[in-house]
């Protein structure tokens, strides 16, 4: 029975309650699979959570891989992405492809007008996290809450750790 839950880029660890995809043998993913091919090798509407735990950085493009959550992923389902923020200190990984700021998924976004087509996904919570350090200031929370005034003007000053995002797809 296939489960209603996929983790992409399963890292090696086993979870009993969802299907792993993972392009390393050595990891043993439930479904050994390359997520730069499409199609990936599961029906439509499939899922009902979707998790890429730094994963998604390590791709060469987000425009088929964006298009494949949203076809495997159900109507009122979940994906939640997590990324490296730009300025985190492990952000430049050899095996990283994309860098991430607050606004790099925008475009997949609806209601937003940029240059990424097709179909589109409803934000429904972002957050930019940061190393337990700048939370004793509380800076995270000024920082989401003016997230342009942070990624101009003192993303170098405090980097940030990672860019979490929770999307939902428009269907």
């Amino acid at each position: 029975m296939m489960q209603t839950r996929l983790i992409l880029g399963s890292a090696g660890k086993p979870c009993s309650d969802a299907t792993t995809v993972d392009i390393d043998p050595e990891h043993h993913p439930d479904v050994l699979h390359d997520l730069r091919v499409a199609p990936w090798p599961f029906e439509d509407n499939s899922f009902n959570e979707i998790i890429a735990h730094h994963v998604i950085e390590h791709l060469d493009s987000l425009i088929k891989p964006f298009q494949e959550l949203h076809r495997v992923c159900r109507k009122d389902g979940v994906i939640y992405i997590e990324v490296p923020h730009h300025t985190a200190w492990y952000a430049r990984d050899p095996e990283h492809r994309i860098f991430f700021s607050y606004f790099s998924f925008d475009g997949y976004i609806a209601g937003n007008d940029t240059w990424v087509t097709g179909k589109k996904f409803e934000c429904l919570k972002r957050e930019i996290t940061f190393h337990k350090f700048f939370r004793i200031f509380f800076l995270h929370r000024l920082f989401n809450r003016f997230p342009l005034a942070y990624e101009r003007f003192f993303c170098y000053l405090f980097p940030a750790e990672n860019i979490k995002i929770w999307l939902r797809p428009q269907k």
